[in-house]
């Protein structure tokens, strides 16, 4: 007696329980056990960014008689006393204008208005055979909608950023004592890492991940040094032109800096607003706009960043170039913040198996002329 196989429907239907109970047992782990750790994870992972990027400093000082303890312990006291230096110098000033741009707001945003009426007033011809509003209160009723959702998006995110920012008080604590642990054993950390992986591949994988995690290293640093002479560059000639609130717009501009255009373009808005509102004429206005612009999309994103950065991570400026504008087409913001370190860690990962992919075509040829 041969037995009937199930219909098909049967087994359909039991694939479809199996997938459903499989969906249920994983939102379930995730809700009691991954959601929990992927919250309390952020001040961990800083701490460890903070760990790689100044491990090298410690092995550093370590080369030079230092014990791995005491390495650690002079470079955290150094930040400790830059830090403390730079609040000395910097925040009584940022904090003096944010108080009197808090003061003066109302004025601004009343001068503001006034600039935005007389602008329509001028261009009031072209906008009237275009049918579009000539001042702002009609400018504000045709886009009503459009405002209401907009400001209640604002109002929404700056609640959540301020309920945010309480909540992460004890990330101050957190991410500096997770960042010196983490360098007192960083060594020992990844060679357990390495440990963990089949024996006869262990050599390869920690020559690789020497080579990757220096190349991330050093465009990490690069990018921290390129953000940090971007900020000083914006407070030196935004304060030298007298932009009210230069110490705040420049501060913020280095850090804004990571995000490619999106950050360029919220630091040009700043300061076209603070010179608006500081009752500037247009033409000041258009050239503080104007020069920012040439700051960020011809001096940094075309010579010093692929110059500094490109040079430290092995690419060629064009070729980094080439990875920003690949990774934008690709995957937008993130792809061109990913798409230099990831170009830069590929060629060196390559480098390892075909040496002449790293070699210059001169000390190539240098070489060629020796071996005749």
């Amino acid at each position: 007696m041969t037995e009937r196989p199930y219909p098909r429907i049967f087994i359909a239907a039991a694939l479809l329980v199996a997938t459903a109970a499989g969906a249920y047992v994983t939102l379930l782990v995730y809700d009691i056990l991954l959601k929990p750790v992927l919250d309390v994870l952020p001040p961990f992972a800083i701490a460890f960014i903070f760990a790689f990027l100044l491990n090298p400093v410690v092995d550093w000082l370590e080369r030079h008689r230092l014990s791995r303890g005491w390495a650690v312990a002079t470079v955290g006291l150094t930040f400790v006393i830059g830090f403390v230096a730079i609040g000395f110098l910097l925040v009584p000033q940022i904090i003096e204008q944010a108080t009197q741009l808090a003061k003066n707001l109302p004025t601004f945003l009343n001068r503001s208005v006034d600039w935005i009426n007389h602008t329509l007033a001028s261009r009031r011809p072209l906008l009237e055979s275009l049918h579009l509003p000539t001042d702002l209160s009609r400018l504000a009723k045709h886009f009503s909608s459009q405002l209401e959702s907009a400001a209640a998006g604002s109002l929404s995110f700056l609640a959540g950023l301020l309920a945010g920012a309480v909540s992460k008080l004890l990330w101050v604590i957190v991410i500096p004592l997770g960042t010196l642990w983490l360098l007192k054993d960083f060594k020992y950390i990844t060679a357990k890492a390495l440990h963990l992986a089949p024996e006869r591949y262990r050599p390869s994988l920690e020559t690789l991940s020497s080579v990757i995690s220096g190349v991330f290293g050093r465009y990490i640093r690069g990018m921290v040094a390129v953000a940090i002479v971007y900020s000083a560059v914006s407070c030196i000639w935004l304060t030298a032109v007298r932009l009210d609130y230069a110490l705040i717009i420049g501060s913020l501009s280095g850090p804004l800096y990571f995000l490619p255009y999106i950050g360029a373009l919220v630091t040009i808005a700043a300061g076209a607003v603070a010179a608006i509102a500081s009752n500037h004429s247009a033409a000041y206005i258009i050239a503080v706009a104007a020069f920012m612009a040439i700051q960020n999309f011809v001096v940094f994103d075309l010579l010093v960043t692929p110059r500094i950065v490109g040079r430290s991570v092995g690419l060629h400026p064009v070729l980094m170039l080439f990875a920003l504008t690949l990774g934008a087409r690709f995957f937008g913001v993130i792809g061109m913040i990913l798409a230099v370190p990831l170009l830069a860690a590929a060629q060196a990962s390559l480098g390892q198996y075909y040496p002449r992919l790293l070699e210059s075509p001169l000390e190539t040829g240098d070489h060629s002329d020796e071996s005749k």
